[in-house]
């Protein structure tokens, strides 16, 4: 959509690059990503693969054997390894708050990023929500943006959103197929 010139602006919830690994250029990760680790004290940020590297330096031979590991990524691991694990500290001030650059549950997007946003809103005729039940203010301000200013919302997602009240039109599709059709037919 974005080279035919029918998308001014991504706005995403997701952290893991998905949409610039599809191709997008004109994107705000509303929640960042987890492919940046960044030091809390400091400047200092590092790619997530070469910060596994360093993870792996700091302890060299750890072997943790997985217990289980869960569908979000997590690992259980013997509590005796995590005791012997080194954290690894930030190069620049010694720092052990390193972390990935993104918004945790609970935590705000920054004032910043959010005005971004609604810059980028203002310029646009339409909004659609693709694939986000917009549970969590950090979206879902966006859509009461859009009624707020008289702009048409289409939403896109499988299931109840909270904005469905709001939209103009609701489509109950799988965003893969969905998109993989409109491509074909109007692209």
């Amino acid at each position: 959509m974005e080279h035919a010139n029918m998308l001014r602006w991504v706005i995403t919830q997701n952290v893991d690059r998905l949409h610039q690994k599809a191709g997008s250029t004109k994107i705000t990760e509303l929640h960042g990503t987890t492919n940046i680790v960044a030091c809390q004290r400091c400047d200092y940020i590092v790619n997530r693969i070469d910060f596994q590297s360093y993870i792996e330096s700091c302890n060299p031979g750890f072997m943790a054997d997985i217990i289980n590991v869960t569908p979000d990524a997590d690992a259980e691991i013997d509590t005796d390894l995590i005791e012997k694990f080194n954290l690894p500290l930030c190069p620049d001030c010694g720092s052990d708050l390193l972390k990935p650059q993104v918004v945790f549950f609970g935590a705000n997007v920054g004032g910043y990023k959010v005005e971004h946003c609604y810059k980028k809103l203002e310029k646009c005729d339409s909004i659609l929500v693709a694939g986000s039940s917009l549970y969590v203010m950090s979206g879902y301000r966006f859509a009461l943006a859009a009624q707020k200013t008289g702009k048409r919302l289409a939403i896109l997602n499988i299931g109840e959103t909270r904005a469905d009240h709001l939209a103009d039109i609701k489509v109950s599709a799988r965003c893969g197929e969905f998109f993989e059709r409109f491509r074909d037919a109007h692209l």
